[in-house]
């Protein structure tokens, strides 16, 4: 029940959070990522470096883009798919603590593994 809980409430604050970037990103001026212009070159089926090209933001832009310019439509926008994609991590440990109150000690433990594996695998680091 908690797993589902709190996949739930993080999903819908990512969802949220990623409609209100999308709003924010159309509505500001000066936008660093011109969304428009990006929006168009998706649809005309342009790849991702050419795109960044264009819009005179050579190399293509990483996270560290868009957390400092965290007020940015697109920076909102990415911190809700963050928060959506990352919302199993948490979920996967507030179960373990669960199975563990419940006597379930070898779920709790394998609740565990799968949280830390989560974590790795999020971080990209391959064994």
């Amino acid at each position: 029940m908690i797993y589902g809980q709190t996949i739930y409430w993080l999903t819908m604050m990512s969802s949220f959070l990623v409609l209100l970037g999308t709003i924010i990103s159309f509505i500001e001026k000066d936008s660093p990522i011109r969304s428009k212009q990006l929006l168009q070159a998706v649809i005309d089926g342009k790849d991702v470096d050419q795109i960044w090209e264009e819009m005179g933001l050579s190399p293509s832009p990483d996270m560290l883009f868009f957390l400092a310019n965290p007020s940015a439509g697109e920076s909102i926008t990415m911190i809700g798919i963050a928060i959506g994609v990352s919302s199993v991590v948490p979920a996967t440990f507030l179960s373990a603590y669960f199975l563990k109150k419940s006597r379930n000690p070898v779920f709790a433990i394998l609740a565990i593994l799968a949280g830390l594996l989560t974590c790795v695998a999020i971080t990209g680091i391959i064994f």
